[in-house]
């Protein structure tokens, strides 16, 4: 025989009822969807296309030029390519031709031997793109890019440096004095007989790639009449004194 203190209390009542009404729930929910399984979404051909446009990837958006000079770099290569002669065409140059290269050349340098500065802005606060232009050389904005004379080197603001400096600078001590005098530049190389091959008029330090000046992509003044034969040094051999090597071991 039950007694009071045997019935369930109205909270005990109260969980009784909510546990059946979700039971009850999650029936009714599974006879629904079985019954009526749900479609797949399918997109047209021609909408999926034109959400591919409106959403780019991050690799999209990272690698996306803008601005007014976006298309800047989209023809500088092949405007390089179209400007430059064949390798058999003549090549008719003259002294005043050459000595306006040689002197172009020396402006941009504090010696003979030094490294060229830049001459445009470099922004300093990251790693300047150079090899963007200067590793196959470029032509931009109507300007030649040259192709770098030596292998690659990532680090390209550590020898060249801008030709003007990119802010004013603060006022400084007077200079120190320097006594230093550059070697000045030798001019064409020499021959060893009338019809020779002349030597290598500079140091060949940082100037493996002979075609970057000489090829068929260089100035008229010092381009080469034989671009087509690429093995310039079997031909066109160093100075030792240009290279700072002695004598003594030049004859060795």
């Amino acid at each position: 025989m039950s007694t009071a203190a045997d019935a369930p209390s109205p909270l005990a009542r109260l969980w009784h009822v909510g546990a059946a009404g979700v039971v009850a729930v999650a029936l009714v929910g599974y006879a629904t969807a079985t019954r009526n399984p749900p479609t797949a979404s399918r997109v047209a051909p021609d909408d999926a296309a034109r959400e591919a446009d409106k959403m780019p990837s991050y690799a999209e958006i990272g690698e996306e030029r803008r601005g007014p000079n976006a298309e800047l770099y989209t023809t500088a290569f092949p405007l390089l390519e179209s400007g430059k002669p064949g390798a058999f065409e003549p090549v008719v140059q003259t002294a005043e031709e050459h000595q306006a290269v040689v002197t172009a050349r020396a402006a941009r340098r504090a010696y003979d031997g030094a490294p060229p500065t830049v001459p445009h802005d470099v922004v300093q606060k990251g790693f300047p793109d150079c090899l963007s232009c200067h590793e196959r050389g470029a032509k931009v904005a109507g300007k030649r890019a040259p192709r770098m004379s030596h292998a690659r080197y990532d680090n390209c603001t550590q020898c060249h440096v801008p030709s003007r400096a990119p802010a004013p600078l603060p006022p400084a001590d007077p200079p120190v004095e320097n006594a230093f005098v550059g070697a000045p530049s030798p001019g064409a190389g020499v021959r060893a007989w009338p019809g020779a091959p002349p030597t290598i008029p500079h140091s060949t330090l940082m100037r493996s790639e002979c075609a970057s000046c000489h090829g068929t992509g260089g100035l008229n003044g010092i381009r080469s009449t034989h671009p087509y034969r690429e093995s310039c040094t079997q031909c066109h051999v160093s100075r030792a004194e240009l290279d700072q090597r002695a004598p003594a071991e030049a004859e060795r």
